[in-house]
Formats: structure tokens, sequence, C-alpha cells
């Protein structure tokens, strides 16, 4: 019986090692198939490389995908450059704005986030911050500094002190790239690997061409229309206390770096516009927009159209380009008066 279970042990530690081998060596050699979808890999992986270097553009716009669907940079002007991250908030705004500055002086901050990844209700930060390592460790550490004195999880504000250094444990392995932090997805990229190479090689070209071209602009839809309501009107805004902490950190770093900063809302479409209008929603952002502006004389909230037509959606949230061609030239219009 002994020596049944010191074999049965051995086999169950020789399977662990070899299969976290193979699958730490795919994630190391591709890890576009491994670490999440391969296109957000691709496109992150872009923005963040014009993030890191001196690009000489002197006014940026940061922000979620709705910040790099919604203004194409081309039609601001030719010191205009769009270095939004798909599925960020605030924490990535404040690094993004620190690295910038490192290489290029800043004039004008433009920042456009979704109202609810300011409320932290993102799964993105997971899923892409993390695997693709955006952040470096000490920035992670900082993160971890600012979650132990709100006493929750990034984006888990249900993960309180009792259970907050395991997330943060288990988050590290994620971010470390620790093969059993991937062992529930390695099948699927495995067989994206297999299989799927070449839709994702024209994927990929399609998405950095037009990143390139536009200086970080893109669709995430070709449609023509979308009239889906994505308002639950009973939500109250709230802001996260951790988003918070990085908007006074970005407004730190402008009033050092002198730099005008604007805050944008995305627009929604008029499916969206028809319960979001007189809700308790609407109500509650607006107090939050006072508030900041309030707050920060050197931030302006920029009056921009809420809501643009159903045609100029290509999905419930971001604008085709109609809807992009239309937001930017209103921005555009904007920020000149």
């Amino acid at each position: 019986m002994k020596q049944f279970l010191i074999k049965t042990i051995i086999y169950f530690l020789v399977t662990v090692l070899v299969s976290g081998t193979i699958i730490y060596g795919f994630i190391s050699q591709k890890p576009e198939f491994f670490l999440g979808s391969a296109v957000d890999y691709f496109q992150c992986k872009y923005q963040y490389e014009q993030i890191n270097k001196k690009t000489g553009f002197t006014n940026i716009i940061i922000g979620d995908s709705r910040g790099n669907a919604s203004i194409n940079p081309r039609q601001l002007g030719e010191k205009w450059i769009n270095l939004s991250i798909p599925g960020s908030d605030l924490f990535e705004g404040y690094i993004t704005l620190k690295r910038y500055l490192q290489h290029n002086k800043v004039d004008t901050l433009v920042m456009v986030y979704g109202m609810s990844y300011l409320s932290e209700y993102s799964r993105w930060f997971n899923l892409r911050t993390i695997p693709f390592r955006f952040i470096s460790n000490s920035e992670l550490k900082e993160l971890e500094q600012t979650e132990r004195k709100y006493n929750y999880l990034f984006h888990n504000r249900a993960a309180g002190h009792a259970t907050l250094k395991y997330d943060q444990f288990i988050r590290k392995l994620k971010y470390w790239h620790s093969p059993f932090s991937y062992r529930a997805t390695f099948l699927d990229g495995l067989n994206n690997f297999c299989f799927s190479q070449r839709e994702t090689g024209i994927a990929k070209q399609k998405v950095l061409t037009q990143l390139s071209e536009y200086r970080g602009y893109t669709n995430f839809s070709d449609a023509d229309s979308n009239n889906t309501d994505g308002i639950d009107a009973s939500l109250r805004f709230e802001p996260g206390q951790i988003n918070q902490h990085y908007l006074e950190l970005i407004m730190q770093l402008a009033a050092r770096h002198d730099i005008a900063v604007y805050l944008v809302d995305p627009p929604m479409n008029q499916a969206s516009f028809k319960t979001y209008n007189r809700s308790v929603y609407e109500s509650t952002i607006n107090q939050f927009f006072q508030g900041v502006q309030k707050k920060y004389p050197r931030l302006c909230v920029l009056q921009t159209d809420v809501w643009l037509p159903n045609n100029m959606f290509g999905d419930p949230l971001h604008v085709n380009s109609k809807g992009t061609t239309r937001f930017s030239a209103i921005t555009r219009d904007r920020l000149n008066n």
C-alpha cells in the first residue's frame, strides 16, 4: 500500500511538471494564443509600444475601447495621438500618462471612459492588463498597496480584507504566467494555434494597419447600425475608490506638467438614451461630473453629444466609422471653442 501511494504521488508530480512545462512553453513562444484573445493581444501591445516611446505628439487621448473608437486623432489635428487601451480605466490611464511623459511633452489630455469602467465593473483588467503585462512588477505592487488602503481588490469590491492577500497572490501568478493560471483556457488556445493562424494573421494585419494609419483609432465592428438598449436606468453611478485615487494622481501629474485636461463621456446610441434620459443613472453621473469639475479646476468636462443615432453604432457600445467621424468633429469643435 505504501509503495502504491509513493508511485501515485510520483506519477502525479511528474504529470503536473510535464503539463506545466508544456503550457509554459506554448505561452512563451505564442503568447497571443494562450494569454487571451489574439487580436486583443496585438492591439494592446501596439498601444503599449506607442505609450513607451518618443512620438512627438503633444496632445493625447487616453481611455478604454470607446476612446479608441469614438475619436480619430487625425480629425483633431496633426499633433494628436490616441493612446486608449481596450478594457482599461483610470489606473491604466495614470500609467499611460506617466510613461508617455518620460519621452514626450504633453499640452492637452483628453480622457474618454465608459461610466461602467469608472465604477470598476470591468473584467478586462484581469483578462488583458495583467496577462499582457502592461504594468511593471513595481507598479503592480503599488496597486496592491492601494488595494490594502481601501480594503478591496481592484474591480472586485466584494473581495475584502479576509481574502485580499490570497486574491492578490492568485493574480500575481497570472501576471507571472504561471502555467496553472492558464490551464482552463489552454485547449482553446491550442485549437486556435493549430487551426486559426491564417485568420488571426489577417485580423492582426487589419487592426494594426488601422491603428498605425489613424494614430491609435480603431473600430470594433463594421455593422451599419445597432439599436440595443444597454442601460439599466435603476443603477446609481458610483465611481470606485481606487479609480478616484488614480484620477487624483493623473491630476497631480497634469498640474506638475501644466497639462490641460478634458473628460469626455463617450456617446450612447439613441435606443439607450431613451432609457438613460431623466433616469437615476443620468442624474448620478451628472453629479459626478459636477463634483470632479469643482474639485479639479484644471479639469473640464467637455460638453459633447450624449447620444448619436442608432445607425452610427457598430455594436451596443462602440460607434462605427460614421459615428467616429461625427463624434470626432463634435469633439474638435468643442475643444476649439
